[in-house]
């Protein structure tokens, strides 16, 4: 999350707003209240944020603050049927990191039962005859920021909505709490490419930040997707508050551009991945496999990193990459790494699927907050 760049505009004047409709702001507060908190869905309540996806399907929109964090709405479509795109992000053995491998590093439900109520999203009959609700707790890690190489994890309160009758499904993620402080993290590579180096302490690794004991705030978003003629319209709707010493330096245009990326890196994630079956049967095979083995080819992953990107890499980064640095990952961790090289794509290192070019969006954004389930 580009921090550092936030505290040189945060100077500037206010932007101007101009809110939706009420309606609007009345649908959301009641996905992420009483929704959250329990009880049926209502269509009629849910409605107006609907519409609003539908109207800007793709297209970026200013929101009103909420929880009192800025916020923006991107929309954007996707060519793939809605079941298969279910599949895909709400699926016990398909980790959120291969799936969004630009801005988690790992992502689990802490709540009992919610595997099994996943699968109700996708899995036969389907669609199914009425609204299929899945919520619990999550409990997410993000990859390193590209601007200030922190790294935050943090609990979620969330609740995955299918509506059959709409077509629609909704995400919806409320942070409790402040995050845990921020720690350095390291890109190797290209950003989005998958290639991270995770140093457990505490600050940010750009130049006069690395005492900063950063955190997130408030973290607020609904994913939106609905099933739409060739595919699905989807969207999402974010609101953050992040900074340190109990400040926020967010502003709306810093959320707007951090969802510019997701869209871009999103969209083109979805249509490099092989079948969802595919996926899974990696998992299978990961799962099964020793932890002495997945640690073994975890080694010879990351000197190969070492020597294809040390030359611009981080001393620090290339320092733990040659301690043992396998030696730090958790078995999901070493799991997605070894799915990650059985995609079959060009990396001679980690065959995961390549994520697009995007060097010169990253570096006009002045922070990035959206690094949580959708």
């Amino acid at each position: 999350m580009g921090l550092a760049v936030v505290l040189l505009v945060a100077a500037g004047p206010a932007e101007a707003q101009e809110g939706p409709p009420a309606a609007l702001q009345s649908a959301v507060d009641y996905l992420c209240t009483e929704l959250l908190a329990g009880g049926d869905p209502d269509p009629a309540r849910i409605a107006p944020v609907l519409a609003h996806v539908r109207a800007n399907a793709d297209a970026a929109t200013s929101l009103p603050r909420y929880q009192d964090a800025p916020g923006a709405f991107q929309g954007f479509p996707i060519r793939m049927p809605l079941r298969r795109l279910l599949r895909y992000l709400y699926n016990p053995q398909i980790p959120q990191e291969i799936v969004k491998p630009f801005s988690i590093r790992s992502s689990v439900w802490t709540t009992p039962g919610t595997d099994e109520r996943q699968r109700r999203l996708w899995s036969d009959p389907w669609p199914p005859s009425g609204p299929v609700v899945v919520r619990g707790e999550q409990y997410d890690r993000t990859t390193p920021d590209p601007s200030t190489g922190g790294c935050y994890g943090m609990t979620l309160r969330r609740a995955v909505i299918l509506l059959p009758a709409e077509g629609a499904v909704l995400s919806v993620s409320v942070q409790q709490g402040d995050s845990e402080v921020g720690t350095k993290g390291y890109v190797l590579g290209n950003d989005g490419d998958g290639r991270y180096v995770y140093s457990g302490e505490k600050g940010l690794t750009r130049t006069g930040l690395g005492w900063v004991s950063s955190r997130i705030q408030t973290n607020v978003s609904i994913g939106v997707y609905l099933q739409a003629e060739g595919g699905v319209v989807g969207g999402v709707f974010q609101w953050m508050r992040a900074g340190w010493s109990g400040l926020s330096v967010v502003q709306e245009s810093h959320v707007a551009s951090s969802l510019a990326r997701y869209k871009q890196l999103f969209t083109e994630r979805l249509v490099r991945l092989p079948e969802p079956e595919a996926l899974e049967a990696l998992h299978a095979a990961a799962a099964t496999a020793s932890e002495e083995s997945l640690r073994g080819r975890a080694r010879d992953v990351f000197r190969c990193w070492a020597e294809l990107y040390g030359r611009d890499a981080r001393r620090e980064a290339l320092r733990m990459l040659g301690e043992g640095y396998e030696t730090r990952l958790d078995r999901g961790e070493l799991t997605a790494l070894r799915m990650g090289e059985g995609l079959g794509a060009a990396d001679p290192c980690y065959s995961g699927v390549s994520g697009v070019q995007t060097s010169r969006l990253v570096a006009s954004l002045p922070f990035q907050p959206l690094r949580t389930s959708r």
